[in-house]
């Protein structure tokens, strides 16, 4: 029969392109002959220099050093954004958060949604043959953003989204590691019989704060309030918070060990999975990836308002872990090239050896894994639009930040002094330049027009009728500077917003409070501010309020010996930016709260 020939020829030119496909992308040979399964855990808000295995001398990892030793590890991977959405719709599409255009915080009316033109990681395996599976704790990162491409889907506390077939007996009602762990391993159990290939999704909300391990993982506590933990931003819970505010540095170091602990409690429950999938038999066909969306600024840079939280883009809050492992994988490879999020699709693509997202921005990390090449990236990008919005990029040895409202540049020696805490652009005005045209020429790639930008914050922020901002329930959207000169107000009584304020004494103006919300404020907003009556002194009749809108800047005086304990108008303004408060005065100023509340309705 004339068939069998030309089938025995289909069938061996197919074995052919696999061999070539194989090597071009650095695949082990050995790993094509059954599709391997795909694990990719992320930990949120994974700092990467307080993992153990990346230089934090206390034992925080043992289960993440563990599967460093038998993969690779990255020293130099950062995400493209520091916070939570932008960077997960990256990481899923291999694209900027300007490209796929989720940059903004949203309220409940207008999720998120990635521009269905764009295929996702997810569905180019789902269509490859890979049977999709996510776990997800962090709703900022949910259905309506992670969920295209998946057979199955589960979403923290509230609701998970049921379209799965198998085990389904009732969306998660509780979510956290531990929970999401039990229901990771019964899912596992369920599926490891099966001859599909899956890809295993799991979104840790550990170790994001609060930080408050239980006991077995506050393991690195000492005589820096060892009884207090981070429970919340509020008068009550979030008393470590105002303490770092104001410099005390025994809760700053407080802080990083609660950190740590929540770090060793997300570790714990990686060590379940690893070890299921042993006990499974799995691991020797699973190639596992361990990443995070972003690190945590933690007081890392006490000249600067950015102090808490990760709403900058300094190092603190973009460098996170890339670790590796799997049939093929050289083990206990360390690889300092630059490396971004972006690239993390990309690289799960090849290793499953599925076609590639046709209009990626990264690209794959095998050939860095495999040694074939030493660099793949020249430059890394980064973006933020939440309260300032900042773009950066960096090479080998430089790094630069620019601050689009007023165009200012900071350039820092990556190699000399990689806490970026020294502004070198004068000294190197070639770096400078260099770096500046590579990011112009960047945005002129990825940045919407003006009117494209205006049509997604006006989606973001039309449903922010009032958005207000005050001194214990936000990390960083109220921020004071000569933190040590300011002092605390904890008496319910006292008449302040939420039972609790800042004051310090009048003077040359270098102390400052700063108010301002997370999303561009578009359209005209009422400014407000609240104050109570601190029993300290003499209270100031010509404060000084700055209100800073993306047309202009104006100053308002106010008396504190009136208004105390109710709202008072500043002022109407057009897309006001921020609040500015100083104590330029003949009194005691109050930092309390601001208010600002749509009026072009």
């Amino acid at each position: 029969m004339r068939t069998t020939p030309s089938r025995f020829r289909l069938k061996h030119a197919s074995i052919l392109v696999s061999i070539l496909l194989c090597i071009s992308q650095g695949l082990p040979l050995r790993a094509q002959a059954k599709k391997p399964n795909i694990v990719l855990l992320v930990l949120d808000q994974l700092r990467a220099d307080q993992l153990h295995c990346y230089g934090n001398a206390r034992p925080t990892s043992p289960n993440i050093d563990k599967l460093a030793s038998h993969g690779a590890l990255f020293t130099r991977f950062n995400t493209v954004t520091p916070w939570t959405s932008p960077s997960f719709g990256s990481l899923h599409t291999s694209l900027y958060p300007s490209r796929h255009g989720v940059t903004l915080f949203w309220k409940s009316s207008a999720m998120p949604l990635l521009n269905k033109d764009n295929p996702t990681l997810a569905e180019n395996l789902q269509k490859a043959g890979y049977h999709t599976a996510a776990f997800v704790d962090n709703s900022l990162a949910g259905y309506p953003l992670t969920g295209s491409g998946f057979d199955e889907y589960y979403e923290e506390s509230t609701r998970a989204v049921d379209i799965t077939r198998r085990d389904n007996s009732g969306a998660n009602t509780e979510y956290g590691d531990p929970y999401t762990t039990a229901h990771v391993l019964r899912w596992l159990k369920a599926i490891s019989s099966d001859s599909k290939p899956f890809f295993l999704y799991v979104h840790f909300l550990e170790p994001h704060s609060p930080y408050d391990p239980p006991p077995q993982d506050d393991l690195f506590k000492f005589d820096a309030y060892p009884y207090l933990t981070n429970t919340g931003y509020d008068l009550v819970r979030g008393g470590l918070l105002r303490m770092a505010m104001m410099g005390d540095q025994k809760a700053i170091a407080r802080l990083y060990q609660l950190y740590d602990g929540n770090i060793h409690l997300a570790d714990r429950y990686v060590g379940q999975i690893l070890d299921q999938l042993h006990a499974l038999g799995l691991d020797e066909d699973t190639y596992i990836l361990l990443t995070s969306d972003h690190g945590e600024l933690l007081y890392s840079h006490p000249a600067d308002f950015l102090t808490f939280d990760h709403r900058s883009l300094y190092d603190t809050a973009l460098h996170i872990p890339l670790i590796v492992s799997g049939p093929g994988i050289p083990q206990g490879e360390t690889i300092d090239a630059l490396g971004s999020n972006i690239d993390t699709a990309p690289t799960i693509l090849a290793l499953a050896g599925a076609p590639p997202l046709s209009d990626a921005e990264g690209k794959s990390l095998l050939p860095l894994i495999h040694g074939q090449v030493s660099s793949i990236n020249n430059y890394l990008f980064a973006e933020e639009d939440v309260e300032i919005p900042e773009r950066s990029v960096r090479n080998n040895r430089y790094k630069l930040i620019r601050n689009l409202w007023d165009g200012d540049e900071q350039l820092f020696d990556m190699q000399e002094d990689p806490a970026e805490l020294i502004d070198v652009a004068n000294q190197h005005p070639e770096a400078v330049k260099e770096l500046h045209n590579q990011l112009d020429a960047w945005m002129q790639t990825n940045e919407p027009s003006v009117a494209v930008q205006q049509r997604r914050w006006m989606i973001y922020t039309q449903p922010q009728k009032v958005v207000t901002v005050d001194d214990i329930t936000t990390g960083g959207n109220f921020l004071i500077s000569h933190r040590q000169s300011w002092h605390p107000d904890d008496r319910p009584e006292s008449g302040d917003f939420d039972g609790a304020c800042f004051w310090t004494e009048g003077g040359d103006g270098t102390r400052t409070a700063i108010w301002r919300g997370d999303n561009p404020l578009v359209g005209k907003y009422k400014v407000l501010v609240y104050f109570g009556h601190p029993d300290v002194g003499k209270l100031a009749t010509n404060a000084i309020f700055k209100i800073v809108t993306a047309h202009s800047t104006k100053r308002v005086n106010v008396n504190f010996q009136r208004g105390a304990g109710q709202w008072n108008l500043l002022g109407v303004f057009d897309d006001p930016r921020f609040v500015e408060l100083n104590n330029a005065a003949n009194g005691i100023v109050i930092a309390d709260a601001v208010r600002f509340e749509r009026a072009d309705e």
